[in-house]
């Protein structure tokens, strides 16, 4: 009978235990874009000595375009502030290097299940990920990229990316 109650109650438990796992970190989070199916993808927590708040690769299905991300705390006052970043030189860039290869760079705002926005959690890794992010005019900067100049993007990316999966 004990064997029996064993095998009753763990089914029992994962069941109360599966809303935990549903949860899905910010520093995890996977987002996609429906109109131009690019992605972004966090890379995972960060340690203290990297300086950033996150980092992502954002990619752009079908054509092979990938675009590097971080986010650090900047401005007046200082909150989440995003750069997206294509085909930068390796090692010691100029400042004019770095800008001809940044795409975007702006706030970043995460939106909630209820549509209310506010930044994108940024001083907790554990902190859940937001229903979906906010670049604002991420669109209109993507089409004065090299990129888009150079027909490697071709279809126009909005600026709201919904939470589409987790990486474990």
């Amino acid at each position: 009978m004990s064997g029996l109650r064993r095998l009753w109650t763990l089914p029992l438990a994962l069941t109360f235990a599966a809303p935990a796992l549903a949860a899905c970190p910010q520093a995890l989070a996977v987002y996609g874009e429906e109109a131009s199916a690019a992605e972004i993808a966090f890379s995972g927590p960060l340690s203290d000595a990297d300086g950033m708040q996150h980092r992502f690769r954002l990619s752009f299905a079908g054509n092979g375009v990938t675009m590097d991300g971080v986010v650090m705390m900047a401005g007046e006052p200082d909150r989440p502030w995003g750069v997206i970043l294509h085909q930068c030189p390796e090692g010691d860039a100029t400042g004019a290097e770095i800008a001809a290869c940044t795409v975007w760079e702006g706030p970043v705002y995460g939106i909630d299940a209820k549509g209310s926005a506010g930044w994108l959690p940024v001083l907790d890794a554990n902190h859940d990920a937001s229903d979906s992010l906010l670049l604002p005019d991420f669109g209109a900067a993507v089409m004065r990229s090299q990129a888009w100049m150079a027909k490697q993007i071709t279809s126009v990316p909005g600026d709201v990316f919904a939470l589409k999966a987790c990486q474990e």
